[in-house]
């Protein structure tokens, strides 16, 4: 973990402005899996990190979707073999527990008594995608696709497998192929778009988020991931607000007056845009929608920091901790906020409760340094300097530590 010793306000609003742009990831980042999903027997649905289009009507499946799937009537039969339906309910409920290994043996058990059914490759595709198994799931998904070669979310799914692989021209072939099955459906235009952007041709994704916007002006996903781009696609020199990210993610807003994500994404483009008060509205406006979301009260907290509003941080970090007793950031950042107000005692309570935690916690004993040596107690500085250094890994940690030890041995 990096280091930071120096903590002025402009140097935790650099931050926040990474932290903003970090939301969506470097261009060239693989595409990130969302938690696997039921079997493709419904007729819409919506990746779980996407807004959910009032629009359209949901599927029910048995278990979370993983990508935005295409609407496609279901074309694969449930298991029709008494024993392979038992084992399929088993692995169903299996993985609904997160037993991932139990789904496993389920699956391939009902596999075995049933090799015709692609429903049955589906569903194991998804448990290997939850075990980090991108091979094991693209086979399965390959499987499906030879037993039902229209099935256009199986096409969706091997691609963004693929994409995980960063086998980024085989993925967006697969979404090609998607898109020839249904071209007028917008989410497989948003998938394509997701794994052009991660392959690093972030102006092309954002066309294709255009074009599924073209298909359909009220499909939010299309909105959310284009507003990302923009983010990914921004000047590093650009300090300004970028109206296209906050107008699309307005979009989103207008047609999900709920949708969280879009608060916190929007929020971050203010914050780059030094419009923190547009950025303070908006995660009150998160917290209202979702009272528990950690997220959102640890954003909060910082940009109260920044704003040297440290009654509001205080009470941000301590919701957090009331519903996170554990949490690393919170206890940090209230300890940085005693330290900012003198109260140094208070912040070496907080640090030292992080590095109970989290012994292996390089930030801790640096932060928790410093309090010490303004209390004048310099061999315990001293000690977390030096436990910090043998943590630390990066050059950059290591050199950084090293001048502050430096500068106590001067004093």
């Amino acid at each position: 973990m990096s280091i930071t010793v120096l903590r002025s306000s402009v140097a935790r609003l650099i931050g926040l402005i990474v932290i903003a742009i970090g939301l969506i990831g470097c261009a060239s980042t693989p595409i990130e899996l969302a938690p696997p999903a039921g079997p493709p027997t419904a007729t819409a649905a919506i990746e779980s990190g996407a807004p959910v289009l009032p629009t359209r009507t949901p599927i029910e499946p048995t278990l979370p979707p993983p990508t935005l799937t295409p609407r496609q009537p279901p074309t694969t039969p449930t298991p029709t073999a008494e024993a392979a339906g038992q084992y399929y309910k088993s692995g169903l409920q299996a993985y609904a527990r997160k037993d991932y290994m139990t789904a496993l043996l389920d699956f391939t058990q009902a596999i075995q008594l049933d090799r015709r059914n692609a429903l049955l490759y589906w569903n194991r595709a998804q448990v290997y995608l939850a075990q980090g198994d991108l091979d094991g799931a693209i086979a399965d998904f390959s499987t499906v696709i030879e037993l039902d070669p229209d099935n256009i979310a199986a096409w969706v799914n091997r691609g963004e497998a693929r994409a995980g692989r960063e086998e980024y021209a085989l993925a967006l072939l697969d979404l090609d192929h998607a898109i020839s099955l249904s071209p007028n459906e917008p989410s497989v235009y948003v998938n394509r778009g997701r794994i052009m952007q991660a392959s690093g041709n972030i102006t092309t994704s954002i066309e294709i988020f255009s074009r599924a916007l073209e298909i359909d002006p009220n499909y939010a996903p299309a909105y959310y991931y284009r507003a990302l781009a923009y983010v990914a696609n921004r000047p590093a020199r650009q300090f300004a607000i970028d109206r296209r990210v906050i107008d699309d993610l307005g979009a989103v807003i207008a047609l999900e007056p709920e949708n969280v994500d879009a608060y916190l994404a929007r929020a971050d483009a203010y914050i780059a845009g030094s419009d923190f008060d547009g950025a303070l509205a908006d995660l009150t406006r998160a917290t209202l929608v979702d009272p528990e979301n950690i997220e959102v009260y640890l954003k909060r907290g910082q940009l109260n920091q920044i704003r040297r509003d440290f009654t509001a941080a205080l009470d941000d970090f301590d919701t957090i901790l009331k519903l996170e007793p554990e949490s690393l950031e919170a206890l940090i950042g209230r300890g940085q906020i005693y330290f900012d107000q003198a109260q140094y005692d208070r912040a070496v309570t907080n640090f030292t409760a992080a590095l109970r935690i989290d012994p292996q916690f390089i930030d801790g004993y640096v932060q928790r340094a410093r309090a010490y040596d303004k209390q004048f107690k310099r061999d315990l500085a001293v000690a977390d300097l030096k436990r910090a250094l043998t943590l630390a890994k990066k050059p950059e940690d290591k050199a950084t530590i090293q001048a502050e030890l430096d500068r106590l041995a001067k004093q």
